[in-house]
């Protein structure tokens, strides 16, 4: 029925801000762009990020990134102002979570080796 999850779309207050944040802290590449919203891909897979300007709600869902080197990324972070969460570790996962600037939540995740 559904070959890929084709896009994960987050509401955001101010799309200029967002565009910069998404870019500069994130590292994000800027793919497609129209006047409601912004796509960004995210490393090397299919899925993108959807930005687009609208009212910012809580949610139960949250993107998961993967990152091969959780502290580096965890402190490049942090050296870039963003509050991020304490290593996690659950099972054969560790992880971290943080928020963009508006309070949309993320997760950041890395497998231990065994």
């Amino acid at each position: 029925m559904f070959s890929k999850i084709d896009t994960v779309h987050i509401q955001v207050r101010d799309l200029e801000k967002a565009k910069h944040w998404y870019k500069e802290v994130l590292g994000l590449e800027l793919v497609y762009r129209s006047g409601k919203y912004l796509v960004f891909k995210v490393g090397i897979g299919e899925s993108t990020l959807t930005i687009q300007k609208g009212e910012v709600r809580p949610s139960s869902i949250k993107p998961i990134m993967f990152s091969d080197a959780l502290e580096e990324t965890r402190l490049t972070l942090q050296e870039k102002n963003v509050e991020v969460g304490n290593i996690q570790v659950d099972e054969d996962v560790t992880y971290f979570e943080f928020s963009d600037l508006d309070g949309n939540g993320f997760e950041v995740c890395q497998y231990l080796t065994l």
